[in-house]
């Protein structure tokens, strides 16, 4: 009989009213009893035209393809892929539908889509942000030379302080077009999570609009923690956005942080956290609760309990990468009437030593202490050129400019030309340069060697595994940044 037979099959009418359902298909597509529903009441057709589409399969010899089709009452996203074919003669023509379970495949194919699209937007984010990366070099770097000849009351001083700010800001959200093209590079930091969020605290209030309110709420003597400071950001910033996610109609997202000390292991998730001192941050909210079964597969990548188009299923998995690799651990939790908490855990730092790093910017000041040594700079785009050159030269380096790598290799014909360090960027029309400082170095071996670049260093890490003793330094760098890296590099 129809309705033992294990696969899900509807009996249709001409005009496509179900006459017949059987269990398996009544389970697929989660009803009771569909006799005298049609097939427009149950799936959402994305653009097809139901109608026509069963008119043409009730044509004699009439030869139609197969079509995913998304369940309208399903509690999860569940598509089907529904094949229609005649049978019966023209006078007593009926229509049979073969159901497919379809969900896992265009999941999968949804991903790689997503994949693909990531990709091709990483490649794209990766060389605008070198360009800008580049002029951002430029204008910031003469806006430092300029601030050097002018104190807090000149007339323009002010002016010139909006450039300074605003080329930080730039530089910042360049760096996060620089994370969708590389996997980035830890640059670990003593942070006071205080003042990260405080940081953070404009650019989050802006995100989550105004139905939703922030509350920040501190433990007074909060250890610090050794982190990356851009990617923290990252982390916290992807968490307050799935929390307004879960809110539509507004409610109170809250971040905490707080001292905590594990005396013994705490055993969570399949993870085992190791007794010691810790940071907690709670990101809070009181929106939709997440299933035990979502709750399991959260941090996986692609996966995402966001209807399609929504999300990508990639701010969570990010988030558990980064927090891992600082050394932390993630959890979640969800309960009906509490919301849903996320709580990452970080390892405090005891090493009073080491400065916790402020957030005031430091504002370019002529040294002091004139420096000393020969720099060959190396550098094809001009504005960052002039700007390196004038300020290393004021601070009393003798500097030698190349615009290419060959210029660069002519100049060591001359036996008797002495240079100290070379600092060079990396990618280079004809010769980049790794590749032109190994040739330079057989006769040279001693000098010194800082690259510049406005991509990211992963991008040429396998080139440079030659030059242990280089240095790295990325675009956009501040006039302190390039001269007290040239002068650590001499000193080392």
């Amino acid at each position: 009989m129809l309705k033992d037979l294990p696969i899900p099959i509807l009996h249709l009418r001409p005009n496509g009213e179900i006459e017949q359902a059987n269990t398996e298909a009544l389970t697929l597509l989660g009803y009771s009893d569909l006799i005298g529903s049609c097939l427009t009441d149950i799936f959402d057709s994305h653009g097809l035209l139901i109608d026509d589409w069963i008119d043409k399969a009730t044509s004699a010899n009439s030869i139609i393809d197969a079509e995913f089709l998304r369940v309208r009452r399903a509690k999860k996203e569940t598509v089907v892929q529904v094949a229609l074919k005649r049978i019966g003669n023209d006078a007593d023509s009926r229509l049979v539908a073969i159901l497919t379970d379809a969900t896992k495949l265009k999941s999968l194919e949804a991903q790689f889509v997503q994949s693909q699209k990531m990709q091709a937007i990483g490649q794209l984010a990766g060389g605008v942000a070198h360009d800008f990366n580049n002029l951002l070099t430029a204008i910031s770097g003469h806006c430092d030379l300029m601030l050097l000849h002018h104190d807090p009351g000149d007339q323009d001083y002010a002016d010139l302080m909006q450039i300074h700010q605003n080329s930080n800001r730039a530089a910042g959200l360049v760096s996060q077009l620089l994370a969708f093209s590389r996997k980035q590079t830890m640059q670990l930091e003593h942070l006071d999570l205080r003042d990260t969020l405080s940081d953070l605290t404009h650019l989050l209030n802006r995100l989550v609009g105004e139905t939703v309110t922030l509350t920040l709420t501190h433990d007074p003597v909060l250890k610090p923690v050794r982190a990356d400071k851009r990617q923290l950001e990252q982390v916290i910033m992807n968490l307050v956005v799935n929390a307004r996610d879960a809110m539509p109609s507004g409610g109170e997202i809250t971040i905490q942080t707080e001292n905590t000390t594990l005396s013994v292991p705490l055993r969570r998730d399949r993870v085992t956290v190791p007794t010691g001192d810790y940071i907690v941050a709670r990101v809070r909210d009181v929106g939709t609760v997440i299933d035990a079964d979502a709750l399991e597969k959260i941090f996986e990548p692609f996966y995402t309990t966001k209807h399609m188009g929504e999300g990508t299923g990639l701010g969570l998995s990010t988030a558990y990468g980064i927090v891992k690799q600082t050394g932390g651990f993630i959890f979640a939790d969800s309960e009906l009437g509490q919301g849903t908490c996320f709580s990452l855990l970080f390892p405090a730092s005891n090493d009073q030593a080491t400065k916790i790093v402020s957030k005031t910017e430091t504002l370019p000041r002529q040294s002091k202490t004139m420096c000393s040594g020969v720099v060959l700079l190396v550098e094809d785009e001009a504005p960052v050129r002039a700007f390196a050159s004038r300020a290393l030269g004021m601070c009393g380096f003798e500097v030698i400019e190349a615009e290419c790598a060959e210029m660069a290799l002519d100049m060591f014909q001359d036996k008797t030309l002495r240079v100290d360090v070379f600092v060079t960027d990396v990618i280079m029309p004809s010769m980049g340069g790794p590749t032109w400082v190994r040739k330079a170095m057989v006769d040279r071996p001693d000098v010194k060697v800082i690259f510049v670049s406005g991509y990211a260093e992963g991008a040429f890490q396998g080139e440079n595994k030659q030059l242990p003793e280089s240095v790295f330094l990325p675009k956009p760098f501040s006039l302190a940044e390039l001269t007290s890296t040239v002068q650590s590099q001499l000193t080392s």
